[in-house]
């Protein structure tokens, strides 16, 4: 009987001490969770559709391209601790001091235009203003698709004043993938070809208070929590960045010549320029149809990865040089171009506008 009593007392004392440590567990996290909370400030730590999006600069949503860079914004403590500049057009600055003259220039594209990672001053866009001495509108958006891209350079060139006199749609191959998708980071529209010829869907797009597609419960409910997202953030970005998006179609290839189309029938009489970057993540294969689509419709093009790799010297382990690079299990990754890079493709885009006199 004394050791049967024995051994109640140990699995009390184990069950207490289980308690005390849970107790104590869950006390700290509460405790993190409000300093967390009183550092990022209680309300929402991004415009509401940034929180949708996830993604690093605040954005607000547009009903035809889904989300545009929040106007009249600066953002110092973003993702990348970047000073990020949105002018009321909605369109980057590019932190040049001078207000050059010349003839003016269009850029669409996705992060890679807009400049992830970088400073105003540091994209490519606004290298190549520095570089012609002319004004060079950076409407480049994170996360855009091929499609997001057609559209806003069609809203912007007949909103921006002066008007744009150059368009250059510079894309990585990526985005052609992005137009089989209705929601990727946020809701976007999206084209379906419909007896040869495209129709647009999905707009206006959804608001930002939409239900997010397949996102389990324990996920939204875990959003609530300021600590959880942090970690998560960190831990696990692209799993808990990117809830599950919806494909709507397999036929992005298709679409994005028919983009080219579109690009060029609206604006029969507009100088234009197509750069295909280099993404070293990815192939280029399924972005050169289009490419080949726009040099059949006389629009001159520009394809930086057999450049690019020779100004490394063809040497992988100078990709440093142009990239951000980041290690993993899989290897070494490149993000986004830093400052050096952008100035780079910045003078090979400037080198072509003089070989084809524009």
């Amino acid at each position: 009987m004394a050791g049967g009593s024995q051994r109640t007392r140990n699995l009390v004392a184990i069950g207490l001490n289980g308690l005390f440590v849970v107790a104590s567990t869950l006390f700290g996290l509460a405790v993190l969770e409000a300093v967390i909370r009183v550092w990022q400030g209680t309300g929402s730590r991004l415009p509401a559709v940034a929180e949708q999006l996830r993604m690093p600069y605040p954005a607000a949503h547009d009903p035809l391209l889904g989300y545009i860079p929040q106007p009249n914004s600066l953002s110092l403590e973003n993702y990348w601790d970047n000073r990020v500049t949105v002018t009321a057009d909605g369109t980057r600055s590019n932190g040049n001091d001078s207000r050059p003259k010349g003839p003016p220039i269009l850029a669409v594209g996705d992060s890679f235009t807009f400049g992830d990672e970088v400073d105003d001053h540091e994209t490519w866009p606004a290298h190549l203003e520095r570089l012609t001495g002319r004004r060079v509108n950076n409407a480049g958006v994170f996360g855009y698709g091929f499609d997001q891209m057609v559209l806003r350079a069609e809203q912007l060139l007949e909103r921006l004043d002066p008007a744009p006199e150059l368009l250059i749609v510079s894309l990585i191959t990526d985005d052609v993938k992005r137009c089989e998708f209705s929601y990727r980071y946020a809701w976007k529209p999206y084209f379906e070809i419909d007896h040869g010829a495209l129709t647009l869907r999905n707009v206006p797009v959804p608001t930002p208070d939409a239900q997010l597609p397949f996102e389990p419960p324990w996920q939204r409910w875990a959003r609530m929590s300021f600590l959880v997202d942090l970690v998560m953030t960190r831990l696990h970005p692209d799993g808990w960045l990117l809830p599950q998006s919806v494909r709507v179609h397999e036929q992005g290839i298709e679409v994005s010549e028919l983009l080219v189309d579109r690009l060029r029938d609206r604006f029969p009489d507009l100088a234009m320029l197509f750069v295909l970057q280099w993404d070293p993540n990815r192939a280029d294969q399924a972005a050169l149809p289009a490419l080949a689509r726009a040099k059949r419709r006389g629009i001159p093009t520009l394809r930086m990865k057999p450049i690019l790799r020779s100004v490394i010297g063809f040497d992988d382990d100078r990709i440093g040089e142009l990239f951000f690079v980041q290690g993993g299990p899989g290897g070494v990754k490149t993000r986004h171009m830093h400052d050096a890079g952008n100035l780079v493709v910045a003078k090979l885009i400037a080198e072509r506008l003089r070989e084809i006199g524009r």
